[in-house]
Parts: C-alpha cells; sequence; structure tokens
C-alpha cells in the first residue's frame, strides 16, 4: 500500500567520505571514479535491488551531466573550488547536495514504468527543481520500494562552470535573535500524497495512499549498533514504547468522536474517500469484525455524511456536517456574487499572475493600502513587490481570518483586518486549502471587502483537494479567453474542467452520441473502455466484425498456461505483466506477426525487433482491441485511439488521456450520461477526488443501513467490541494429582488382598485432591502492530492460531529465563519464513545487522510497521499451519503437554461389579 513517506537530507562534504561521488555510486549501484582522492568507490555488488534511474539534465547545462560520473565529479569539483578553509578546520562543513528518500507504490499497484514517471514527478515538483539537475533511482528492496534523488545546489552553464548557491532552495530562513530559523519549506509528505493520489485518478485506479494518522508518531533513527548488535538496551525500549503509545492513541482517536476523527483526516480538505477510513482501522485493529465495525459506526452517526457520485451504487466520500453546510455557503456566495465582489486572475506561469494581479488592482483605483494574504508569506512576496509604492500590508489567512487567537493578535498589529472599501488579494488561492478558502469567503462578504483571487494553472492543484480555489477561477474568470490543444492538458491539471471542455469541444476532441464506428476495416484503432466488465464483451464483437470486414484473418485457438487463447496474424496484443523471456514490461503493446499453433508461440513486432513469445511459459497477454485507461497510456503515439465514456467516476481521466495524445484521439461520450458541453462539464466536476460535497449526493452507506438496527453509539463513548469465545476446547487442562493408572492400580490390589487400606488424607486416591500450587500471572503476548494488516488479521481472528501466539509467547517472551534456547529450538522447526519472523519478534531477539555506512541516508529500518513485507498467501497459510499446531497437545512444538485423563467413577463402580476385569481398566488407562 502506498504511504507519504519522505525525507530530505543535507548532505556535506567530508574529509574521509568525500562528497558526492560515494554516495551517488551506492544510490545507482555502480561503480564510479572519485578523482580527488583517485580511488574508487564501487557498490555494484547491490545492482540486485536497483529498478532504473537516470540524471535530469535542465536546458543550458553540460549535456555529458547524464553520464553519472560526470556529473558526480563536477559537484565535487565546483564545491572544492569555493572552499577557503581547510576541512578539518571548518565548524560548519560545505554542504554538496540534498539528497530525498521516498517510499513508492508496490509493484501490485504500479508497474515499475509508472513508478519511474511517479518519481519524476515528485522530485521535479519543488518551485525551483527545473535550475540543477538532479540524479533519481528506485531500489526494488524486500521490504518496501523506494526512490532517491540527489539535488545540485548549484546551476551549471554549458562549459560546466557552477554558479553561485541557490539559496532558499528547498527551505526559507529568517534571522532571528536566536539565530537563523527555518520559516518555510517543502511539505514533503502533503506533496508527495497529492502527486500519488493524483496519479492513480489519472491511471483510473481506485486506491488510495495510506492517510496520515490523526496521532502521528516519531520516526526515531536508527537504534546504536556496536559490532552488529544492539548497544544501547535503553533506546531500543523508547522506541518500542513510543510506538506503543502512538498505537494507542491513534485507536483513542478512532473510538472517540466520529465527527473529530473525520475532520482531522480531512487536514483542511473537503472530502475523503471512504476507502481512506477503511485503511486506518486496517492500520490500528486487528480483527476484521472490528475494523468493519468501528468503520459503520463512523459512518452512521448523525454528524458524518457519506456521498455518492451521481448514479453511483454505493457512496465513495464522507465529510462532516460542518464541512458541508461551510462549503454550501461559500459556493452560494460565488455563484451569486459579481465582478465588484470576487474577482479572479488565472494565467499559465507566475510571472503572467503578477502581471494581470496589478494591472486588475491600479484599474480599481481603491483609497485604501491593499491587503495581500496566502497560506505563506512567501505566496505574497511577488505581488507585494509589484505594489510596494501603495504600502500593502502582507499577512497570512491565519493571521486575518482563520488562525488561533495568538496569531489573530499579531494579524490586528500587522493591520491585517479585512473592512469595508479594503481591496483584499489572494495572490496564490490554489496554494490554500478548501476550508481556509471557505472561511475567507464569507468573511469577505460579511465585511463588505472586495476579492480578487489569483490562480497559477501551472500548479497542477485541483484535482484530488484545493478545488474550490480552482472552482471559483472556472466559476467566476472571464470567458473572453481562448485556448488551444496545448492548453487543455494543463487546465485539466489545474482542476479548470469548463475551460478544458469548451477547449476539447472547439479543437473537435469531444464526441456526444453513439460510439458505433469500432473501425472495422481498421485493426490499429484502439478502443479505450471503462468498465472492465465489458472489455471482453466488445474486443469480442470488434474483433468479429473485423474478422466478417477481412480486416483481420479468423483467430486461431492457442493453448496457453492459463487456457486456451483466440489470437490472429496482425492483431496487437498487451501484456498484463512484465515478461523476462523475452524481455518485456508490463503494459507493453507488440503486433503479432506469425503464429505457430502447434508449438503455441507467437512472434510480434517489439521495438523494431522480432520476438518469439512461448504461451506455454507466459500467458499473461490477451487482444489489445480494447484496453483501459491504464493501459491506453502507454500507447505509441502515433496510433489512434477512441476513449468510450460511460461512467461519470472516470470523467477526468478520461478527458485527460484524449488531451495527451490530441490529435490521435476522440471521447465518444454515451448520451446516456450528457448531451450537452454544460452537462459534460458538471459530471466531470463531480468526478474529481477534491470536487465539494455539495455537488454530489447524500446517500447512507449500505453497510450502515445493515446496522440501523443497532443503537448508534454516543461521541465519545468508547466502543468495545464484542469478546470472542475463549477456546475452550484448546485451553490447557490442569494435571490431576493421581493418574488413572495410580488410582485404578491401588483400587485393584487393595480388592484383590481383600484388605482395606488405612491411608492418610493426602494418601487416600478417592479423598479430596490438594489445591494446585500457585501459578504466576502470565503477561499477554504483545500485539504485532509491525506486521501486515493480513497477518495480524490472521492472528486475532482465528482462536486457534491466536493461542497457539499466545503459547509460543509463554515460551519464548522476554520474562521467560530459557528464551533464547527455547527461541533456538522452536527456530529450528520452523517450515515458513513468517513464524520464524514471529519468533524473533516474540522473543526479543536483537537483529544480526551489521550498521552501514548509509543508513541514515538509505530507507529508514523503522519503518517496517508501515510497509512491511508483503507475505504471500502460501506462507500465511504456512504460518497459521505452524500456530494452530502449536495448540496442539503433545504435538512436535512442546508447548503443550499430551491430555491426561483423570479416573472416572464410572470405571471403579464397574470392577465393583464385575462387570470390568484389570486388564480392561489398565488398557484403558495406558
Amino acid at each position: 500500500m502506498a504511504i507519504t513517506f519522505s525525507r530530505l537530507t543535507s548532505m556535506k562534504m567530508t574529509l574521509l567520505s568525500g562528497g558526492a561521488v560515494r554516495p551517488l555510486a551506492y544510490t545507482a549501484r555502480t561503480k564510479l571514479h572519485d578523482p580527488h582522492f583517485d580511488v574508487d568507490f564501487d557498490y555494484s555488488r547491490l545492482k540486485g535491488d536497483y529498478a532504473c534511474g537516470d540524471v535530469i539534465v535542465p536546458d543550458g547545462h553540460p549535456p555529458t551531466f547524464k553520464d553519472l560520473g560526470v556529473y558526480a565529479a563536477s559537484l565535487d569539483a565546483a564545491e572544492r573550488t569555493k572552499i577557503r578553509t581547510p576541512l578539518e578546520d571548518r565548524e560548519r562543513l560545505p554542504q554538496v547536495g540534498l539528497a530525498l528518500v521516498v517510499a513508492l507504490p508496490p509493484n501490485d499497484e504500479l508497474w515499475l514504468p509508472e513508478a519511474a514517471e511517479l518519481m519524476q514527478r515528485i522530485v521535479t515538483a519543488p518551485t525551483r527543481a527545473n535550475e540543477v539537475a538532479i540524479h533519481w533511482a528506485i531500489h526494488e528492496a524486500k521490504t518496501n520500494r523506494h526512490g532517491h534523488a540527489w539535488y545540485a545546489l548549484r546551476a551549471f552553464d554549458t562549459q560546466g562552470n557552477a554558479s553561485r548557491k541557490l539559496r532558499d532552495f528547498m527551505v526559507q530562513h529568517r534571522s532571528t535573535a536566536l539565530g537563523a530559523n527555518i520559516v518555510e519549506g517543502v511539505d514533503w509528505p502533503s506533496l508527495t500524497w497529492e502527486i500519488q493520489q493524483t496519479f492513480f485518478e489519472e491511471l483510473g485506479l481506485d486506491l488510495v495512499v495510506d492517510p496520515i494518522a490523526p496521532v502521528p508518531g516519531i520516526h526515531y533513527a536508527p537504534v546504536v549498533y556496536v559490532n552488529g548488535m544492539i548497544h544501547n538496551e535503553r533506546s531500543r525500549q523508547r522506541v518500542a514504547r513510543s510506538r506503543e503509545r502512538a498505537h494507542a492513541a491513534n485507536v483513542e482517536a478512532i473510538l472517540n468522536s466520529p465527527a473529530e476523527l473525520v475532520e482531522t483526516l480531512l487536514r483542511g480538505r473537503s472530502t475523503i474517500r471512504i476507502l481512506e477510513l477503511e485503511r486506518l482501522c486496517t492500520r490500528f485493529f486487528d480483527h476484521p469484525a472490528d475494523r468493519v465495525a468501528n468503520v459503520e459506526r463512523i459512518l452512521m452517526n448523525d454528524d458524518v455524511v457519506s456521498l455518492a457520485d451521481n448514479g453511483a451504487e454505493a457512496p465513495r466520500f464522507l465529510t462532516t456536517r460542518r464541512v458541508h453546510a461551510l462549503m454550501k455557503q461559500a459556493t452560494d456566495l460565488v455563484d451569486n456574487s459579481s465582478e465588484d465582489q470576487i474577482a479572479t486572475v488565472t494565467t499559465e506561469d507566475g510571472a503572467s499572475l503578477v502581471r494581470e494581479i496589478a494591472e486588475r488592482y491600479h484599474a480599481l483605483n481603491h483609497p485604501d493600502r491593499p491587503l495581500i494574504l496566502g497560506h505563506a508569506l512567501s505566496h505574497c512576496q511577488d505581488v507585494a513587490l509589484a505594489l510596494e509604492a501603495d504600502t500593502p500590508a502582507v499577512g497570512t489567512i491565519d493571521m486575518a481570518v482563520t488562525g488561533s487567537g495568538e496569531l489573530l493578535a499579531l494579524g490586528r498589529e500587522r493591520d491585517l483586518a479585512l473592512r469595508q472599501g479594503r481591496l483584499v488579494i489572494v495572490p496564490r488561492a490554489d496554494l490554500i486549502d478548501d476550508q481556509r478558502v471557505a472561511r475567507v469567503l464569507p468573511e469577505a462578504n460579511e465585511q463588505k471587502t472586495q476579492l480578487i483571487l489569483g490562480h497559477n494553472q501551472s500548479s497542477s492543484h485541483g484535482v484530488v483537494h484545493r478545488h474550490l480555489a480552482a472552482y471559483v477561477a472556472d466559476r467566476v474568470g472571464a470567458a473572453s479567453a481562448r485556448y488551444g490543444r496545448n492548453d487543455i492538458e494543463r487546465l485539466l491539471r489545474a482542476g479548470l474542467v469548463r475551460r478544458a471542455i469548451e477547449a476539447m469541444v472547439e479543437c473537435g476532441l469531444i464526441s456526444f452520441g453513439e460510439f458505433s464506428d469500432h473501425g472495422a476495416h481498421d485493426p490499429s484503432l484502439f478502443v479505450a473502455c471503462q468498465d472492465r466488465r465489458r472489455i471482453k464483451e466488445l474486443a469480442d464483437t470488434i474483433g468479429e466484425e473485423r474478422v466478417r470486414a477481412k480486416a483481420l484473418e479468423p483467430p486461431e485457438e492457442l493453448t496457453t498456461l492459463r487456457g486456451t487463447l483466440g489470437l490472429s496474424v496482425g492483431e496487437w496484443i498487451v501484456t498484463t505483466e512484465a515478461c523476462k523471456h523475452p524481455r518485456l514490461q508490463a503494459g507493453e503493446f507488440a503486433e503479432i506477426v506469425a503464429i505457430d499453433r502447434s508449438n503455441s508461440t507467437i512472434e510480434i513486432m517489439h521495438d523494431t525487433e522480432i520476438k518469439r513469445i512461448n504461451l506455454e511459459a507466459f500467458a499473461a497477454i490477451r487482444s489489445a482491441t480494447t484496453i483501459t485507461i491504464r493501459e491506453a497510456r502507454r500507447l505509441p503515439a502515433h496510433m489512434r485511439l477512441a476513449v468510450e465514456l460511460t461512467e461519470s467516476c472516470r470523467t477526468w481521466a478520461s478527458l485527460l488521456l484524449v488531451a495527451r495524445r490530441h490529435e490521435h484521439a476522440r471521447l465518444h461520450v454515451d448520451p446516456a450520461l450528457a448531451r450537452s458541453v454544460e452537462t459534460l462539464t458538471d459530471i466531470a466536476r463531480r468526478s474529481l477526488p477534491g470536487a465539494l460535497p455539495h455537488h454530489r449526493e447524500m446517500e447512507p452507506h449500505p453497510n450502515a443501513e445493515i446496522s440501523q438496527g443497532s443503537q448508534p453509539m454516543e461521541a465519545g463513548e468508547p466502543f468495545e467490541p464484542a469478546p470472542l469465545p475463549e477456546p475452550a476446547d484448546l485451553m490447557p487442562v490442569p494435571p490431576p494429582s493421581i493418574h488413572l493408572a495410580d488410582r485404578g492400580r491401588s483400587t485393584i490390589a487393595s480388592a484383590e488382598n481383600g484388605k482395606n487400606l488405612s491411608l492418610t488424607e493426602a494418601e487416600d486416591p478417592f479423598g479430596p485432591e490438594p489445591l494446585p500450587e500457585p501459578v504466576a500471572a502470565m503477561p499477554p503476548p504483545p500485539p504485532p502492530i509491525h506486521l501486515e494488516e493480513r497477518v495480524r488479521g490472521t492472528i486475532a481472528s482465528n482462536i486457534h492460531v491466536r493461542e497457539g501466539y499466545r503459547l509460543l509467547y509463554h515460551h519464548i517472551g522476554p520474562h521467560n529465563l530459557d528464551r533464547r534456547a527455547n527461541a533456538a529450538r522452536i527456530l529450528g522447526l520452523c517450515t515458513s519464513d513468517l513464524t520464524a519472523a514471529l519468533v524473533r519478534f516474540l522473543a526479543d531477539l536483537e537483529p544480526q545487522r551489521n550498521r552501514g555506512e548509509f543508513d541514515d541516508y538509505d530507507m529508514p529500518a523503522e519503518l517496517t510497521e508501515h510497509d512491511p513485507i508483503r507475505w504471500t498467501l502460501i506462507e500465511i497459510q504456512n504460518a497459521k499451519y505452524d500456530l494452530q499446531t502449536m495448540a496442539l497437545p503433545g504435538s512436535n512444538w512442546g508447548l503443550r503437554p499430551p491430555f491426561e485423563f483423570p479416573v472416572r467413577e464410572s470405571f471403579l463402580q464397574l470392577f465393583e461389579h464385575g462387570e470390568m476385569s484389570t486388564d480392561e481398566i489398565q488398557a484403558l488407562t495406558i
């Protein structure tokens, strides 16, 4: 599952390890020569997890920077020429670059080429990233896929000469009495979340990034290692306690007020997906029933609103009634406002935006000095400089309207009040979240203040959140602007769907009506279908039409690894998985040039080469007559594409797909969905994940409707799931004080000898048994919060597995003095790597790991609880079987003794009456 981890580290030049050459060689898993030390740094032995990488070279830089060795050596040489004081005498070591590490979605969510595209979008997202050369790489590690990026801190000319260092590149500093403090910076978690979520939407995938927890935990530095062993025990205990406290705090937040939880998860947005709530409960609850119960309880709350797309079967989004009413009030003001109340300026770049805002301000000629507001002070600097002669008041939205009492008091000191007759300029409304914009609009209306909202189309916000600013710019902006084909993609990424659709209709990229021409005479026409359920049916229909038109030969039935498959010579295919022989990526297109039915092989034309595929070894292919939106993005640029629009939830993705391909694609809108530009615009707005809540339909969640019979819980009332029945059949049976064989032998011996034995009470086999010795209470096993949710769900939901887990902990837990010997014995019996991982976790064994030189630079090891090893279904089933057998008495694991049956009084009565012999009783007691 995609997560939002990212970390930026300042890399220093040191006397021993040098500058950029060594870490870049490590990142690229290659061998690089450092000319300063005249030494080779070789990390090619680690190449097994290297997936892909490249150097992004801006215009005006030396083309030789594409060579990683030249790039790294140039960075070091440029830094060394600026050094005046020797490194050994410096208190502050010189920075040679910025290293970024980000978590990327796994391979079962994104194919490798898609992950590479996503990584490049992330690393080039910061404002000034296009001024420097950037190296990026992706590692396919065992625990997670992640990406590395290295930012140069200087620009270079074509001759390789370095300029001065870029100041305020990723962060902005402000000098204070205590020194330089960081006042602004790139919000990397929010940035990576937005880019990943937008990318999922562009691919037409119903995936979400794991939401940030209500109480985010602290990522500690790795614990101290010496010679591969944990040296600081207290450090490890401190980290473990911190994680447990964070876990408990998040569970408490989920169990408390549903409305408060949802607003915490919103984090300024207007809606979130229900799937995000489900993911959150999956992370913090082990039992599947607890997960479902908590989601239903939140959706049933009166202060929470679930929302569905028009015509959708079930709701997909949720918000609170307060946010719903706030957004409705704000958009009503926008829809009913005039140019004298709310004006918008939207341009394709920042320079044009500043110029047009300044022109609009001077045309209005307000007597009072203007007020310039932004989410951060840096958003106001350019416009404030352009209006410097009018001495504008500059501040943040929080200082003027939405902040705490302390911030509002600071705003009053700076004269940031909204008052009648004053012009308020928000230059970068596209960078302000929906809830803040929604609070500024009614405040300005109440104070009778005129607003000018600026919107920069190049920021690409407004699709998954910050949509209110895009809605205002799209709704209120001047209709005189005309856009061409090259502007449509930028408008769609900025959320300006009305302008984009009008431009597409004008360019002839959209057709309203029935889609009947499937290209019967043109096998090179591909049809992108939104509904996966009808892809095969539509492909069969188009294939039959092309065979009848003799554009294709009749298909031949081939026996493959996955059954039979009908293919024709001249037909195009698409791969659904990566292939090693021949080497093909998932989502690759190729044309069939020959078919050998007897050997179940086909020959394809791919990358100007003819390659042979043995379908009995690799069968992850299908006809490319109909493809998904995700697959269509990788179609060769010159191929013709018809996109069928039949579902509203994929409208934005379909529009963007057509806009990217320009004249080679056309969108066919089902008349049952829309017949006009206005209707299609409304549908496209609702299809955005960041669409405003009142643009969707209120609809209770079906799971919540099923549970309406139960009384809803009050806000803040702790939620206690129903206790599971105890595994009575697997609970250990206390051994009896006298075994059946002993009691039977004593009774038989005394009866045969005809003697009445004079026994004490303690020796009397039929007297009261002595009380058992007191046993110390055993601690419960720790919750496996670091494991994948499927593993945690298996342990929590199966009583036999849970009992085996408990017994295993009692046998190898830290409270057991023999835990190391016991753990070594159990590890020797494990047949599953997952079982061995559980043993090491419960025994709290020190990891046998040498601390590497790049541990602080690489993906942190403490992230395993967020993105753990993705165990296969077979490994999970093997571990489940192991834990179940641990709970069986007398199993090889040795965690529970065999059953011992006590004497039954009926046996004695049968013996006394002569109905059972001594041999028969002894046979039963063996």
